[in-house]
């Protein structure tokens, strides 16, 4: 019997470039084969943790929970999807599916290794690890740990597969990171939204986003513009201005005539130029990227907004043009040298050269992944934000192995007025460098003047404000949750000891997603490059303020910096599971309560002014029209009536009020002209019955039987 090993890729994509560069090309439903390999995918997480009711066993009332829930055991279940048309959660028959072709295939005695192909990152570990889990299959496990998704790589590592044991601790930090946002976010989101009788979701990195975002937003709104004088000469010579700024002294609103004083002693003065200084600077490129940086410059230069910069990213990595996007670092490993000289092999037409140097080589700053850079596949024809973020990445690469210096000539003139020093500076490039591939404007032309000449000058007080702080842009968010206790005179070293220890908000793998979740609840909202609070944003900052909830960047650090010791095995998994629910039942123990200020931020009871469409035969409760279906005000109850039918069903769309009320009470009613799924039309009598948690239309019969077609 031929032994053979069974691939899980994490994606169809994956599992396509793994097939194409081991040489399987034979397709079957749901994985390729060949006589080594049987290559197989999920379509990102097949399983999600369970909610509540799955653990309480039937549909509840969030009311009629007690809180904190801890589940022990967390449990997972195949995912659920919504129906398109109902609403109604349902089974993901696609995601059953392929869960039964992994099992088979798993099953299979011929394959003695399952390799864990996720993506190279704690998610993609876990993510894999959960169907090997669920699926109960013991058989030798795996890991295809891929940096890059190059044909030449993937070959190389498929050789090189190792125990998918040693990724144990990065699974045991992506379990912990699962089950704490889990317990932050089922609990306080219930504890708060049932204190205020509105949906606010809470998450752990998403308080924190919102509140940097609030904050500012607060400095800007009582900031007080504060007018004041500075003294300023534009004399010119040859058309050109010689611009004299006095920033040693500024004259408040009340202080103008003071300005005019001494502005008039300076203008009998005439201005000496002291002395020009030409300094040639040697200037080195941007470190390579690493992603919220890449992120950031695409969104400063090319305005692309970082949802949108993440998707393109993704896809240049699954097409195998650059390494795995998702790294905190801008450095490359010293064990990539061999791969990087290889890649400028390839570089022809470009003057470059192979650099051993700790400004681009350095293990001591790097957690797990280097930083991104461009592999050996020409990219072929890329358009659109595809060419523009690849550019991006391939001329950072370019400019940090470049045979050729990057000079500037700098010149400093120094001009005296009396005793008062003003210095002017131009810089123009001398030596072009690594800037014919990230062009950089240098637009500060200075006036023709020599050592010792002399020009008159006209001071005036020019009239200033005060400016107030700037709104939070991609770039700042995501430099404070990069490391939100950042100072500025902090060192390069200090930032990335930081980071290494966990300290930061979230990851660069999910910051983009959070962000996103915070304009979706409408906590903040965006226009170009910068964020704004939203009212509802303010409320949730002040609700969780008057509950005691610091879910801050402070609380949020401690938490990242536990899990990162998970990571390093510094911690057990159970420790973070404890902390998180420690923390989480304290909360919920205080019960504050904030009843006045409930009641002012839901503002006077509102008139129901809902139209009564009749009374529900089964439990006696009003029945309304909703935005999709009419339905039974009972499903408040308990026990819950379900008794609702949709406005669009699969079948028929646009069921009327008359039909629904009869339907609702339990009448046969028939529905004409109806388009089945082979496009044929027919008439039936259709009855409402109760299924589960919900009702659901049946069929009873044909208007007319001889003439029936089966739908």
């Amino acid at each position: 019997m031929p032994q053979l090993k069974l691939i899980i890729a994490e994606k169809p994509s994956l599992a396509k470039n793994i097939a194409t560069a081991l040489g399987v090309t034979k397709k079957n439903d749901g994985y390729f084969e060949n006589d080594k390999y049987l290559i197989s995918w999920a379509f990102g997480h097949l399983y999600s943790l369970k909610n509540v009711d799955d653990y309480v066993g039937k549909k509840t009332s969030w009311k009629d929970v007690q809180l904190p829930f801890i589940p022990n055991p967390f449990e997972f279940k195949l995912k659920t999807q919504k129906d398109k048309i109902t609403g109604v959660e349902e089974q993901d028959k696609g995601v059953k599916k392929q869960v039964e072709i992994i099992k088979k295939l798993a099953e299979r005695p011929s394959i003695t290794e399952i390799v864990n192909a996720g993506d190279a990152d704690r998610e993609g570990q876990i993510i894999i690890d959960i169907i090997i889990n669920e699926i109960k299959i013991k058989k030798n496990i795996m890991r295809l740990w891929l940096p890059e998704q190059t044909e030449s790589t993937i070959r190389k590592q498929i050789e090189n597969l190792e125990k998918n044991s040693k990724y144990y601790n990065l699974a045991q930090e992506g379990y912990a990171r699962t089950y704490m946002d889990w317990l932050f976010g089922i609990n306080l989101t219930r504890y708060v939204s049932i204190k205020v009788n509105k949906l606010l979701p809470i998450g752990r990195v998403l308080i924190p986003v919102v509140k940097y975002i609030y904050d500012r937003d607060l400095e800007i709104r009582n900031f007080v513009k504060t007018k004041y004088f500075q003294l300023e000469s534009k004399t010119e010579k040859d058309g050109v201005a010689i611009p004299l700024i006095l920033k040693s002294k500024k004259f408040q609103e009340n202080e103008r005539d003071n300005a005019l004083e001494l502005a008039a002693s300076l203008n009998k003065l005439k201005a000496v130029v002291k002395s020009i200084e030409k300094k040639e600077i040697k200037k080195n490129p941007g470190k390579l990227f690493s992603l919220s940086n890449l992120q950031s410059h695409l969104s400063k230069k090319n305005k692309i907004d970082f949802n949108t910069s993440l998707e393109v990213i993704q896809s240049l990595y699954e097409k195998g043009l650059i390494t795995y996007p998702r790294t905190n670092t801008e450095y490359l490993a010293e064990n990539e040298k061999g791969k990087i000289k290889e890649i400028l092999s390839t570089l022809n037409g470009h003057n470059v050269i192979f650099k051993d140097t700790k400004k681009i080589f350095d293990d001591s700053k790097i957690e797990s992944h280097s930083a991104l850079t461009i592999t050996t596949k020409k990219p072929g024809s890329l358009t659109g934000n595809e060419a523009i973020v690849y550019n991006a990445i391939f001329n950072r690469f370019i400019s940090n192995f470049l045979n050729e210096e990057t000079i500037t000539e700098k010149v400093t003139m120094t001009i005296a007025v009396g005793e008062e020093e003003f210095k002017l500076n131009g810089e123009a490039i001398k030596q072009e460098g690594f800037y014919k591939y990230e062009p950089e404007k240098f637009e500060n032309q200075l006036p023709q003047l020599k050592k010792g000449e002399e020009f008159s000058v006209e001071f005036i007080p020019a009239e200033k404000e005060t400016t107030p702080p700037k709104k939070v842009s991609e770039e700042d968010l995501a430099k404070y949750l990069k490391n939100p206790f950042k100072k500025d005179g902090d060192s390069e070293d200090e930032e990335y000891k930081a980071i290494l220890q966990g300290v930061e908000i979230g990851t660069e793998a999910t910051r983009t997603g959070i962000v996103e979740n915070a304009k979706k609840y409408q906590y903040i909202s965006q226009k170009g490059s910068n964020y704004s609070i939203e009212s509802l944003g303010e409320k949730l900052i002040e609700i969780l303020e008057k509950l005691n909830i610091n879910m801050y960047k402070e609380k949020s650090v401690e938490f990242s910096k536990l899990q990162k010791k998970v990571f390093k095995g510094e911690a057990k998994l159970e420790d973070l599971t404890t902390l998180t629910t420690n923390e989480i039942t304290e909360i919920i123990k205080n019960n504050v309560q904030i009843p006045k200020f409930v009641a002012e931020y839901n503002g006077p009871p509102r008139e129901d002014k809902r139209e009564v469409l009749g009374k529900c035969p089964k439990c006696g409760s009003n029945i309304y029209e909703g935005e999709k279906a009419y339905y039974c005000d009972g499903y408040k109850n308990d026990p819950r009536c379900n008794n609702s039918v949709f406005k669009n069903n699969k079948l028929i769309p646009n069921i009327g009020k008359e039909d629904a009320l009869s339907l609702l009470g339990g009448k046969e009613v028939l529905f004409k002209d109806i388009k089945s799924s082979k496009g044929n039309i027919f008439s039936a009598y259709f009855i409402l019955v109760e299924e589960g948690q919900y009702c659901n239309l049946k069929l009873t019969k044909f208007l007319d039987t001889k003439n029936a077609v089966k739908n």
